[in-house]
């Protein structure tokens, strides 16, 4: 979810379908957020790319944990699937 931020910081309305409440709103839609930032309002999209960044993680973590496992099971089919993913 991005914070959409308004050139009026207190402008309270409705614009392009998206509530502002003191010059402040927040939307998921990326063409919206394309939208506002194109007609010069400051996008806050930190949150966003904050759990974008943990979903990598944590699939890379589970990746990790399954290989891990899978040496564990067959030490051989490991040691040749991480040989040729190099």
């Amino acid at each position: 979810m991005a914070k959409i931020k308004a050139p009026n910081k207190d402008y309270t309305g409705v614009s392009a379908g998206v509530s502002f409440v003191k010059g402040e709103a927040e939307t998921e839609d990326k063409w919206l957020i394309g939208w506002f930032e194109n007609k010069g309002y400051e996008i806050d999209d930190s949150a966003e790319k904050e759990a974008e960044q943990k979903a990598k993680e944590e699939e890379e973590r589970k990746r990790e944990e399954d290989e891990a496992k899978e040496a564990k099971e067959d030490p051989k089919k490991a040691t040749t699937t991480k040989a040729s993913s190099k």
